[in-house]
């Protein structure tokens, strides 16, 4: 029997790569309530950036109370080689390290009141892995994308057993993307009973400066004109937790959602919970959705990679065309040509334990159109892992791919994904290594600009004291 098991496990573990986009969780969530105390330090280590080397020194502190918390940081980046042409200022310091708002904002790396799920959350910070809702409008948002661009987003959760909401905003300096989720439980008002796990929501979000089209400056100036055309997408949810048992609980749903001035769709999914019966708290989570769709409908169309897509639609990220591709345009031009409703589906896996290890994936496919009103095969595919051995070493890997068709195949070669990998030599001294995706906006001289991918790779040094 435990010979059976643990091939079980193996396979679920080997299968959760394979059935592999983004995945709703949050491998530090469950136990990110009980940290307490302050702690100062400092970092040293070199970067690699694209074909550029530079020296980084951090300096940071973070204080966490019962509810409270919040944490500040200080970074300071020297070039030491410099083959990429970056800007500087004083020969030595990248120019749009402090050239910006936002640099100054982002000392505050985050600061929070409460925790995700209970009944007042309050989030200023680095947007990763967000998903409101279902995660059919937004769902898998990340808000590091962009080189030189920090960006500090705020989240707001109000849940109680009868009504609630989750508030979403993607930066303060401003912000693009607003909106969030309203919900109530109908049944739970009247009485306590097995009809108080219907919830029925709405959704409203918006890209408030969503870019309709981008064209290069004239006079032989720097730079980009871009015309703003507000981007709008309501939708209307119903879910109901059909089990609860001990060691299972299933819930269905359905998304439906009507993008502004273009298309609707439908999702239709079931949300499981395996809690296993072991000594250690294990769980296995799956969902599973079906799609249905017009043909200018996207599915979680504030995505992973919104933040290039918004301007550069389809891997335009080095743009043959006089004018890039907004995703905004892209729907409203290409996509509204097609004549029949496509379908999709998404499936992702988790095996967790909790504070120790974690590894899941999903497998996302979409039949959209291209700008030739052609039905074409969309893909995104995501695979990560977090683990914590023997009490000092972790590591924490996250990859997504995406493949748009025909004419967007550069962006199978151009995944986003962090990784890191940390040694704790006692509660004082670690070290570790970390690499990570960014795109940087090039904007050539009277020409619309074009974003270049750069791997960021660093190994280095970390100091620090624990009160």
């Amino acid at each position: 029997m435990k010979r059976l098991l643990k091939i079980f496990l193996f396979l679920l573990i080997l299968s959760s790569f394979f059935n592999a986009g983004a995945v709703d969780f949050h491998p530090n969530e469950a136990y990110s309530r009980f940290k307490r105390g302050m702690s100062f330090g400092g970092a040293l280590f070199p970067t690699y950036q694209g074909d550029s080397m530079l020296l980084e020194l951090d300096l940071y502190g973070s204080f966490e109370f019962s509810m409270l918390g919040f944490g500040v940081g200080l970074p300071v980046r020297f070039i030491l080689k410099n083959d990429d042409d970056i800007p500087t200022t004083g020969g030595a310091f990248p120019k749009e390290d402090w050239d910006d708002a936002r640099d100054w904002v982002a000392i505050l790396n985050y600061f929070h009141y409460g925790h995700s799920g209970d009944m007042f959350y309050f989030y200023f910070g680095e947007q990763k892995n967000r998903y409101v809702g279902n995660g059919s409008i937004v769902g898998a948002y990340y808000g590091d994308l962009r080189l030189y661009h920090p960006q500090r987003g705020v989240n707001l959760e109000i849940n109680t057993d009868y009504a609630g909401l989750d508030f979403f905003m993607d930066d303060v300096t401003p912000p693009n993307v607003i909106g969030g989720r309203v919900y109530v439980k109908p049944i739970s008002f009247l009485k306590e009973s097995y009809a108080n796990n219907l919830e029925i929501g709405a959704s409203y979000f918006a890209d408030i400066f969503a870019p309709d089209q981008i064209t290069g400056k004239s006079d032989n100036d720097y730079g980009r004109e871009i015309t703003d055309s507000k981007f709008q997408i309501f939708g209307f949810d119903l879910s109901f937790r059909l089990l609860a048992m001990k060691y299972y609980q299933l819930t269905l749903y359905t998304d439906m959602n009507k993008i502004v001035d273009a298309g609707f769709g439908m999702h239709f999914g079931a949300k499981h919970k395996l809690m296993l019966p072991t000594s250690t708290d294990m769980q296995i989570l799956s969902r599973w959705e079906v799609r249905a769709m017009e043909p200018d409908y996207i599915p979680s169309y504030f995505n992973t990679f919104y933040d290039i897509e918004r301007e550069y639609y389809k891997g335009q990220s080095n743009s043959t065309f006089s004018t890039p591709t907004t995703k905004s345009r892209y729907l409203s031009s290409y996509a509204g040509r097609g004549k029949d409703w496509t379908a999709g589906y998404y499936l992702d896996l988790v095996f967790d334990i909790t504070g120790t290890f974690s590894i899941g994936g999903s497998f996302e496919h979409n039949k959209l159109y291209d700008h030739e009103a052609k039905k074409y095969n969309n893909y995104q595919i995501n695979v990560f892992t977090d683990i914590f051995l023997f009490d000092s070493l972790a590591i924490d890997f996250l990859m997504t791919f995406q493949s748009l068709g025909e004419d967007g195949k550069r962006l199978k070669n151009k995944p986003y994904y962090r990784a890191s990998v940390t040694y704790y030599l006692n509660r004082y001294f670690s070290f570790g290594a970390g690499a990570d995706s960014k795109w940087y906006l090039v904007e050539p001289r009277n020409d619309v600009g074009y974003y270049d991918y750069y791997n960021c790779f660093s190994i280095g040094g970390f100091a620090g004291v624990r009160f």
